[in-house]
């Protein structure tokens, strides 16, 4: 296996390595309505997207207009969604894809994290879609600093969102021996110290677990695909946090120990995405820019968190970031922060430089509700 010491000589070298078996009637007149404006706009779309004109590395972003409440969400979402899955040639159906987790981003909770509005609409599409509740599960890896913001009204005892499953680390069988992401890169303090624990006669296996971060054995069933609602944030080592490292570094356990390198971060993410169990699972990534933080790095930071009406939706997560890239920017230059280049940014580097698409420059599709 190559030495992860080697990525930060060459950002082309790295890859990934794994280990693996083998493998209501809520908004019903507003849901009309939408539904039927938004098959008007895949028409439109489709005369657009000919055959010769058609790239299937092109990474599409469709952008419409957010709204501080669920109703408002909903009826900007559903066109958006129209489109991508028009686009894509994709139905978000049981059907077609049986089960669905939602990885909700909490990494900057309880400050900043998807609100309960942008969930409610985003559960209310697919309950419209002929999803039951034990059909669609949400995923969270900071459960108790959720309940501390007090968004979703959830109790610790009761790890449930509106008849919906909340899988957490605390639940047996989380993380399985047989899927991780495996780095040479050496851990944190804190995860030896746990390892040492684990481990404190037993050298060569305290050794071997560092290198791993485990991944939640539910998103690689084969019948479960993903929803990925995150937030964005100005990070100083990775440049941004958002839709690609919610699904990444976000995902595992121990991801502590990247985050201080902005070269084996980027090679992180890109790897963990890159695993074809997760990346061919994914359904759409979304980014609600009501509330989203332009300076601070990655952690929390009131002072720097800044508003826009923007709801931004693709299947690629790094497209969403390479979209919500622009808005960060332009906050920073208004308050005169130094610029950040996204041309530079290793993770949208390193994601082409594995075919994930073309998300340095994605194609925008704007929907026809949204007002701007």
């Amino acid at each position: 296996m190559i030495d992860m010491h080697d990525l930060a000589l060459s950002m082309n070298c790295f890859f990934q390595r794994i280990f693996k078996r083998q493998a209501v009637v809520l908004f019903s007149i507003f849901g009309m309505i939408t539904c039927l404006f938004a098959e008007m706009q895949n028409i439109t779309q489709k005369k657009l997207l000919s055959k010769e004109q058609f790239d299937h590395n092109t990474s599409f972003v469709f952008i419409g207009k957010s709204s501080l409440g669920t109703l408002g969400l909903y009826e900007s979402m559903v066109p958006l969604l129209h489109s991508m899955e028009g686009v894509r040639g994709i139905k978000i159906m049981p059907e077609n894809f049986p089960k669905i987790i939602i990885k909700l981003d909490t990494s900057a909770a309880p400050g900043l994290h998807p609100s309960s509005n942008l969930v409610d609409a985003t559960l209310e599409f697919l309950g419209q879609r002929g999803y039951s509740k034990d059909r669609v599960d949400l995923l969270c890896f900071n459960f108790d600093e959720l309940v501390r913001s007090k968004a979703y009204g959830l109790q610790s005892k009761n790890r449930k969102y509106k008849g919906h499953k909340i899988q957490t680390p605390l639940d047996v069988g989380f993380f399985t021996s047989e899927w991780f992401h495996d780095s040479s890169m050496p851990p944190q303090v804190h995860d030896r110290a746990k390892f040492f624990l684990q481990f404190p006669y037993d050298l060569s296996k305290r050794i071997e677990e560092e290198r791993k971060s485990y991944i939640p054995a539910a998103l690689l069933d084969a019948q479960t695909y993903w929803i990925n609602l995150a937030v964005v944030m100005d990070d100083t080592k990775l440049g941004i946090t958002g839709a690609a490292s919610n699904m990444s570094l976000d995902l595992v356990s121990n991801s502590k120990r990247f985050r201080q390198d902005s070269t084996l971060g980027a090679a992180a993410i890109t790897e963990i995405l890159a695993i074809p169990e997760i990346w061919g699972k994914r359904l759409f990534s979304m980014v609600d820019l009501h509330r989203y933080q332009f300076a601070g790095g990655s952690d929390f930071n009131a002072e720097f968190i800044d508003s826009s009406p923007i709801l931004l939706v693709s299947q690629n997560p790094f497209s969403v970031d390479s979209i919500a890239w622009k808005y960060i920017a332009k906050s920073r230059e208004m308050r005169k922060l130094s610029s950040r280049s996204k041309e530079e940014a290793l993770i949208f580097k390193y994601a082409e430089s594995l075919n994930l698409g073309r998300v340095v420059e994605p194609k925008v599709i704007k929907s026809f509700l949204a007002n701007q």
